[in-house]
């Protein structure tokens, strides 16, 4: 009996891990921005708090992501702790499109390294390869240890 309750409990969890969404999303202006786009070990870990874009004075688009890892107090502290989780290693790209939403291929649209301690807020930025560049997409995951 205490099988099929531990199975059932196993069940539940794997059914409700494999329903998560991976995109965080930050309201501005009263719609959603979804250029964020995170794996679903970062889902809860990393919240999103602020999307800037400027021009360079050259005209290039330059984009900064502001990102805290939410996971702080005692417990969330001992169980990043325990479970290797602290700091968290993740890998983002920036991904760059023109004014029709085509991809600007480029080399330096590359995986990127960044660590990320609990509480801790992290600013990923990147500039436009071209001036044709008009929009991006950030995607970030756990990084293999």
């Amino acid at each position: 009996m205490k099988k099929i309750r531990l199975l059932t409990v196993v069940a539940a969890a794997i059914l409700f891990c494999g329903c998560q969404n991976t995109v965080n999303t930050v309201k501005r202006n009263g719609g959603e921005d979804s250029r964020f786009i995170t794996d679903g070990f970062l889902r809860d870990r990393l919240e999103l708090r602020n999307i800037r874009t400027a021009r360079t004075p050259e005209g290039f688009l330059q984009a900064q992501l502001e990102v805290a890892n939410t996971r702080t107090g005692w417990f969330s502290q001992l169980w990043s702790g325990i479970t290797g989780e602290n700091p968290y290693k993740v890998r983002y790209k920036f991904t760059w499109f023109d004014a029709n939403g085509i991809v600007i291929d480029t080399v330096l649209s590359d995986w990127q390294d960044a660590t990320i301690i609990p509480g801790e807020i992290l600013y990923l930025t990147s500039v436009a390869p071209s001036k044709e560049c008009a929009n991006f997409q950030v995607s970030i995951h756990e990084a293999d240890q």
